[in-house]
C-alpha cells in the first residue's frame, strides 16, 4: 500500500544552521503514515474515538540535500508487514522517501511501529514470514496484504536499514546531562511522537558540546563544525510526560571525515531510548568536509569509544 502527497517547508522549520531541521522531515513522514491509515479505512474520527496511535520501535533516517523555506517536497510512503515478534506482536515497517521538485532524494526514513488496532495484517499468499537480524544485507521484508473488508492491498518487499544498537562498552568517558521534557510536546494521544523524541537527542548534542568546552567562539577558532546526516534509533519504553530525563552522550567512533554520536536516554535508571547519529565534519571557512584536526580531537578524544 502506498501514498504520496506534497508538503511545503516554512521559515518556522529553519534551524540554527539556516536550513530545514531534521524534525520537519519526520513530521512530514508522520503525516504520510496517517494518510496511509486513512486509505485503509482508518480516518481521523476513528483514530480519535478508538485512541489509535502509532508507537515507534526502531527507526532510520538519512538526509541527502539541504532545503530552505518554500520548497515543495513530495512525500512517498509505503507500508510493509514485519514478521511477528517472539511475543506474537505484529509490527508494520514504513519506508518513506522525500523528494524535491526535480525528483532528487532529500531524505529517506524508515520506522517499525506497533500494529494499530482495527487493521488485519497477514503475509500475501505463498509468502512465509521469517525473522532475520535487522540491518543485514539479506534482511528482506515479506510482501504483505493489508485487508480491510473485501479489499486486499499488496505492497512490495524492501530492505530494513535500522538495527539493534549495541550497549555502551565502558571503554571511554561519557557526558551526563539532565533534560526535562515539556508536557506541551505531546501529541493528540498524549504521547511523544518520534519528532518530539528526536528533540531530546538534539538537546543532548548541544549539552555535550557545551560541557566539553566547544563554545561557538571555540568552534570558530578551530574552523570546525559538523552537520547531522542521519541516525538509527531504538525506542524501548514510553517516555513519561514532563519528567526530568538523564541523557548520556559519547562518541562511538571517528571515520575520516565523519564521527558517530551515541546517546542513551534514561528515567530513574531505566533505558528508554538509544540513538547513533552520523555527523559530517566540515570546515567553516571552506564550507566543505575535512578530517578531525588534532585540536578538535583534544576536546572529544577521551569520549571516543572505539579508535
Amino acid at each position: 500500500m502506498r501514498d504520496e502527497y506534497t508538503a511545503i517547508t516554512r521559515f518556522a522549520d529553519l534551524d540554527t544552521q539556516r536550513h530545514i531541521t531534521s524534525r520537519t522531515y519526520e513530521s512530514f513522514a508522520l503525516e504520510g503514515r496517517y494518510r496511509l491509515l486513512e486509505k485503509l479505512g482508518i480516518p481521523f474520527e476513528r483514530i480519535k474515538n478508538e485512541q489509535i496511535s502509532l508507537v515507534t520501535i526502531n527507526g532510520y533516517c538519512k538526509f541527502h540535500r539541504q532545503q530552505f523555506p518554500g520548497a515543495a517536497l513530495k512525500v512517498e510512503t509505503a507500508a510493509h508487514l514485519l514478521p511477528a515478534a517472539a511475543d506474537g506482536q505484529q509490527c508494520l515497517h514504513w519506508d518513506q522517501k522525500i523528494l524535491d521538485a526535480s525528483g532528487e532524494l532529500v531524505a529517506h526514513l524508515q520506522q517499525s511501529t506497533h500494529t494499530v488496532r482495527g487493521v488485519t495484517l497477514r503475509p500475501a499468499q505463498g509468502d512465509k514470514a521469517t525473522r532475520t537480524p535487522h540491518g543485514s544485507e539479506t534482511d528482506q521484508l515479506v510482501t504483505l496484504s493489508l485487508s480491510k473488508g473485501d479489499e486486499v492491498v499488496t505492497a512490495p518487499a524492501g530492505q530494513v536499514l535500522y538495527e539493534d544498537l549495541k550497549p555502551w562498552s565502558g571503554r571511554n568517558q561519557r557526558v551526563v546531562s539532565q533534560y526535562q521534557i515539556p508536557y506541551a510536546d505531546r501529541d493528540f494521544a498524549g504521547k511523544y511522537n518520534a519528532a518530539a523524541l528526536w528533540k531530546i537527542f538534539e538537546e543532548g548534542r548541544w549539552m555535550f558540546v557545551e560541557k566539553i568546552g566547544l563554545t561557538y567562539e571555540r568552534i570558530v577558532e578551530l574552523d570546525t563544525t559538523s552537520f547531522y546526516m542521519g541516525s538509527i534509533y531504538n525506542f524501548f519504553a514510553e517516555v513519561p510526560a514532563g519528567r526530568t530525563l538523564e541523557v548520556v552522550t559519547w562518541i562511538e567512533r571517528i571515520d575520516k571525515i565523519r564521527y558517530y554520536f551515541r546517546q542513551d536516554v534514561l528515567h530513574n535508571g531505566k533505558l528508554l531510548l538509544t540513538m547513533r547519529d552520523e555527523q559530517l565534519i566540515v570546515s567553516l571557512s571552506k564550507a566543505r568536509p575535512q578530517r578531525a584536526s588534532a585540536e578538535f580531537m583534544k576536546y572529544i578524544g577521551k569520549y571516543v569509544e572505539f579508535d
